[in-house]
Order: C-alpha cells, then structure tokens, then sequence
C-alpha cells in the first residue's frame, strides 16, 4: 500500500524509493515469519486471550487444530468463492477482537479497518452481558410477546422521529431486508393501483444505481450493479429494472473538480455542485419518463444515502431532493438502503440519506417510504429490519408475511 500510494510522487521526492524499499522488505519479513509459522504445531487453543479452561468442550476440538489444519479444512470443505481476505500474502488466523484492534493465533495485533459490522468494536462488555444473559432466557422467534423485540422496534422507529416511518418487520439480514422492502414496494403498487389485474402492475419498475450493491438474494442482485457485472452468471439485466449513472462527483461523469476532469475523459464539463446534482438526477427523471410513457408502472428508486462498496460515495447536494421529487410524481416509493451506512456512521447524522441536508430543518418530503437497516444493527449478529410508513405495511397483507 505505501509503494502504490507514494508512486504518484516519485518524480516529487527522492525518499519514495526508499520507502518503497522499506515497505517491500518488511512484508517480505512478515510474510516469512507467517508462512513459517503456519507450519509449527502450535494450536489455535495455546495463544491469544483465554486459556484452554475457558474454552466450551463442545469448542474444544475446534481449537485446537494448527493453523495448517485450519487452512485445509477452510480449502476441502468451504466454497472457494468466499473468499480470505489477505490469502496473497498469508492468511490472518484471526483468534480474538477487542475495541478496534483484532489478534490473531500467533498473538499480532492488527487494527481492524476493514469489518463493517462491529459498529460498537469488538467484545464490548456491556454486549457480551446482555447476549450472554438473553442467550440464558431464550433465543426463539417474534411469534410470542416478549418486551425486548417491543421496545426494540420502538426505539428503532424512535431514530426516525419525527416522520411517518413508524412500522418495523424485524429480519436476519441486510440482504433480506432489501429483499422485503422491494416486496412491500411491490404490494404498495399492487394494493393502491386502478390496475390490479394488469401484468405491468405485477412486475413494477425499479430503479437502481450504477455500482450500488444492495444485497445477495435473486431480487437484490438484479439491483446490484457491484455484484451483477461480475462474472457470467448473468448477461442482462431484467426489463423492469432500470440502472442510472452512479452520482460519482470525482471520476463519474459529471465532476465539480476541474483539475481532475481535465484528466478524466469520462467527465464532462461541470463547474459547481449544484450542476452536477441537476445533471446526475436527470437521469433519473429521465428513467421515470420512459417507465411512464412505456405505459408501465414505477415501483420503487432505491439508493445508499452514501454508496459504500461503490467507492464511499455522497452524491451533490440536492441530488436526492430532485430524485426524490421525480420518483414520487412518477408513482413510485424512495428506499433508503442503510445497511451499512446507517447508525450515524457518516458522522454528523444519524442516516446517510440526511446527509446531503443535514443543516436543513426537518422536511417531510425527504423522508423514505421505505428504510432498510443491518450490520451495525446487530453489532455482528445476525439482526437487520425493514422500517416503513403505515400505509405501506397496512398493503403487506399479513397471511404473506406469516412468519
């Protein structure tokens, strides 16, 4: 990462040779040190935080394999398409996490810049207590009362407050909260349209971002350009999912940084912010037009506040207003997918959908239909929900979602 990052000075400053050297050597050393340790009989159980006492029996077998069973295990029985982060330069045998900082068998620490679910960091006390005590009471579904699942949808709604968004489907994962938002945008439609026994009111259009990634389900796929151009498991997108322009400010089409347009032959020529929110949200406008004048029905536009696997990405100021204003003429609902931007990690709001109006005061207008939220949720456990108006779940019949 240092030889790639100062390449760029090279012709600058003379230490970047030097750096380089320095960088290259040192992960030639740890590399060695790893792969040699990787062979040494040394169990997962005898190293990091803990001891072999605290270990569950029903744990016990699985540490204390050695790093070498690990990693063949890992090969024979585990789908090469998960893949291990680092596997180029030895892989990281992660034993335990604490705060920011993970450790791995051989007792390195590492900070953790790369795990977006831990928002709370790892092992903080006070949510190993409380998992740890409920796991003690019981772990079952929402079929029954209990007050945790009450209060917690409360609280959840409570984030959103003031707005219409006051209905929670709790569900396991960001995947499948995407999932269920756009089942209940397509109930909204199916309910509310004069049409309800038209194929074109059964199949609503869905407008998605260029390099946006919403999800691993059929359904989220044919909305995630991020993950959809990889590979050739697909060849076309469905014809009732329309992709726009990625409302990237700084490579994208429409740059409000001359000197790097000048040098970007994808960007045209763009000299504010406020230009390129107009330019990059015709292209929504545009996708509402044509759905419209096909004849078809616009189901839903969804979007990340802040596109995380697309670049970490925030779109021009009043870009989402002008989006926002569109989808709803055109019928259609606005999904906000905070999954992993939501809970406040942009900084200075709570959602990554406000932040482009985060000094504005409360407007209604640019609240979502539809919210969905995950990996922070849980703080790595398999939590996520879908939050939504009431008119939107009073659509969702219940014997459809009997759960």
């Amino acid at each position: 990462h240092v030889t790639k990052s100062y390449s760029k000075m090279e012709k600058k400053n003379f230490v970047t040779p030097l750096l380089g050297f320095v960088s290259t050597a040192l992960l030639a050393r740890t590399i060695k040190l790893r792969q040699s340790r990787h062979t040494t009989g040394r169990s997962c159980m005898q190293t990091g935080a803990g001891t072999q006492a605290d270990i569950p029996e029903s744990l016990s077998e699985s540490y204390s394999l050695i790093p070498r069973e690990v990693e063949e295990h890992r090969s024979c029985y585990i789908s090469k398409s998960c893949s291990v982060s680092y596997a180029n330069s030895g892989s990281l045998h992660i034993r335990n996490g604490r705060k920011s900082r993970l450790f791995d068998v051989f007792g390195n620490s590492y900070l953790d810049t790369r795990n977006n679910v831990a928002h709370c960091g790892h092992n903080h006390p006070e949510i190993v207590r409380a998992v740890s005590y409920q796991m003690s009471q019981i772990n079952t579904n929402t079929r029954y009362l209990h007050p945790n699942a009450s209060l917690l949808a409360k609280k959840l709604v409570d984030l959103f407050s003031p707005s219409p968004l006051e209905v929670v489907f709790f569900v396991n994962s960001g995947s499948e909260a995407n999932d269920l938002a756009l089942r209940l945008a397509r109930a909204f439609k199916v309910h509310t349209s004069k049409e309800k026994d038209a194929t074109t009111c059964r199949e609503p259009h869905v407008i998605a971002i260029d390099a946006a990634y919403h999800g691993h389900t059929m359904t989220t796929l044919n909305i995630s350009p991020y993950k959809y151009n990889q590979g050739d498991e697909f060849t076309k997108y469905p014809d009732n999912v329309k992709i726009v322009p990625c409302p990237d400010t700084y490579r994208g089409k429409h740059s409000i940084d001359q000197s790097k347009a000048s040098n970007n032959h994808h960007a045209s020529e763009r000299s504010s912010e406020e230009d390129a929110a107009r330019a990059y949200a015709a292209y929504v406008e545009k996708a509402c037009d044509e759905i419209k004048s096909q004849g078809k029905i616009l189901g839903a536009f969804i979007m990340e506040g802040g596109m995380s696997v697309g670049g970490v990405i925030l779109p021009p100021k009043s870009y989402l207003r002008r989006c926002i204003k569109a989808v709803r003429d055109a019928g259609g609902v606005y999904i906000a997918d905070e999954v992993q931007t939501g809970f406040g990690r942009l900084g200075k709001c709570m959602w990554a959908y406000q932040y482009s109006f985060a000094d504005e005061n409360n407007d209604t207008e640019l609240t979502p239909d539809i919210v969905t939220v995950g990996k922070p949720f849980g703080n790595g456990l398999p939590l996520a929900a879908v939050v939504t108006t009431s008119k939107i779940a009073s659509a969702f019949k219940v014997s459809v979602f009997s759960c």
